[in-house]
């Protein structure tokens, strides 16, 4: 769960979503304790509002059984009376510096503390600011009350008749949500505009984020070797900019990558058109020396054709990795799978190397295990492909060695490919580096032969089929090459 929300988050979308949720969040919390706190203000503002001549009123009924002192019957029957009509009242007389000198509710509880005089007179003034708070007796904290002027006792002492107006009430959420029509809407009101809000929000940051998924999208395709790839968007603000901006770098990039294109075209065909110049009148040279070679008498003569023949041979091999290196980019030419025998193909490719090897003293065949199966893949990458491998195997085996290609069937769908020979073989630091590019292994340097490019090439080949090349060899005891290619579909 974990590996997927951090996945999510490193998106620009899921980020500015999550900003904005906890935003929202965080802001309809404090949106409903002030709005909670504001509805409790409200209810008592209305509370003391409706009731503020409470305090009179009650005054007017109290002051005779007052002016007999504040604990008679008289006082007692009139507060009995009172709390029997509206039991949500509390009482209390104060003096002058608003301190509980009678106090009426149960157990007369309150006597002797103290209210803010300040409050009182607060709320006696022409226009007062409602709600007045005031510290309520024989409660914790503030609450509204019903004040008025009284005096009491024989002696007329001033003092106040001091109302506490929420006497057994509760003002809460849950009260409010129950009993409040109004307040139930606003609530459903509020809850249905900020899911509203949520829903506008995310759809818009949606249109925003998908401009920038475009522009990564181009960058990622444009990273991936697509150089035509480009950002369609015409807006000119910052992501605008920012895809121009690309678009620019793009085809300046496009416009490099195609001139170097150009320009290894021209430098294959010029490597390409010199190796086949080259070898033609390197092949005429060799059946010259050849044939002198044929009719010489004395030893010297013989010694001298035979070094120019090796040199020609050597010329000649050249030029043809030279050619091969002209055509080593297998990448930039297309598949063109078809069909055909892989046995004939082996076989025709034993007969081109044939006299070479009955010169060189080298037995060559073809070990065929699959009858004439077919494969499917391009015959000529196929056939360059192998042609290295033979000629590399004939290159490193001695006279009296074997070079052999088997064929056999490595399941219903797979026909396995093996070029062996008994030559020399490679040390196992070696086997890891032939299929690099331009790499020699020991006696190829020491021969002088070569431009590393053979194994290179053939390991493109096959990857462009979607094969491995295998290599097993050990120093004095050869080499033998595997690969594999589909067979064709009937």
């Amino acid at each position: 769960m974990w590996p997927l929300l951090r996945r999510a988050y490193r998106s620009l979308y899921a980020r500015i979503v999550f900003i904005y949720l906890a935003s929202m969040i965080a802001l309809s919390a404090a949106t409903a304790l002030i709005a909670v706190d504001q509805f409790d203000q409200l209810g008592r503002e209305w509370l003391q509002r409706s009731q503020i001549n409470m305090a009179r009123q009650l005054a007017q009924t109290l002051r005779a059984p007052l002016s007999q002192g504040l604990d008679n019957d008289r006082v007692h029957t009139a507060i009995q009376q009172i709390m029997t009509i509206n039991p949500s009242l509390s009482l209390y007389v104060l003096d002058e510096n608003g301190s509980v000198v009678g106090a009426y509710s149960e157990g007369s509880c309150g006597l002797g503390e103290q209210v803010d005089r300040g409050a009182i007179a607060e709320l006696l003034s022409e226009m007062p600011m409602l709600p007045v708070y005031a510290d309520m007796p024989c409660q914790d904290g503030e609450g509204v009350f019903s004040v008025a002027p009284v005096t009491f006792g024989p002696e007329a002492t001033p003092g106040y008749l001091f109302v506490r107006l929420e006497a057994n009430t509760q003002v809460s959420m849950s009260n409010i949500w129950e009993t409040s029509g109004i307040t139930r809407t606003l609530l459903i009101a509020t809850g249905v505009a900020l899911l509203l809000t949520l829903v506008v929000g995310l759809a818009l940051f949606a249109l925003l984020t998908r401009r920038f998924t475009r522009v990564t999208r181009a960058v990622r395709h444009f990273a991936r070797g697509d150089y035509r790839q480009r950002v369609p968007d015409r807006i000119d603000d910052e992501i605008g900019r920012v895809g121009r901006a690309f678009n620019e770098m793009a085809a300046t990039i496009e416009a490099q990558v195609e001139a170097l294109h150009d320009n290894d075209r021209q430098r294959r065909e010029l490597v390409a058109n010199l190796s086949h110049e080259f070898r033609t009148p390197l092949t005429s040279l060799s059946g010259y020396t050849r044939q002198l070679l044929r009719t010489a008498t004395s030893a010297d003569s013989r010694e001298s054709l035979e070094a120019i023949r090796l040199n020609v041979d050597r010329l000649t091999r050249l030029a043809t990795q030279l050619s091969q290196m002209s055509h080593a980019n297998i990448s930039d030419r297309a598949l063109s799978l078809e069909s055909f025998s892989f046995a004939e193909l082996a076989n025709d490719i034993v007969s081109k190397f044939r006299p070479r090897a009955e010169e060189n003293g080298i037995f060559l065949a073809v070990e065929n295990e699959a009858d004439m199966a077919q494969v499917a893949a391009d015959v000529e990458l196929i056939d360059h492909a192998l042609t290295n491998l033979v000629d590399n195997a004939l290159f490193a085996t001695n006279a009296g060695g074997r070079v052999t290609i088997r064929i056999l069937h490595l399941n219903a769908d797979t026909l396995k490919i093996g070029v062996r020979d008994t030559g020399i073989g490679m040390k196992p630091e070696e086997i890891a580096l032939v299929c690099q590019r331009f790499y020699r292994t020991a006696h190829g340097r020491e021969r002088g032969d070569g431009t590393g490019l053979g194994l290179a090439i053939v390991s493109d080949v096959l990857k462009r089929h979607d094969s491995k090349l295998t290599l097993e060899s050990k120093p004095g005891r050869g080499s033998c090459i595997w690969f594999t290619l589909p067979l064709a579909k009937p």
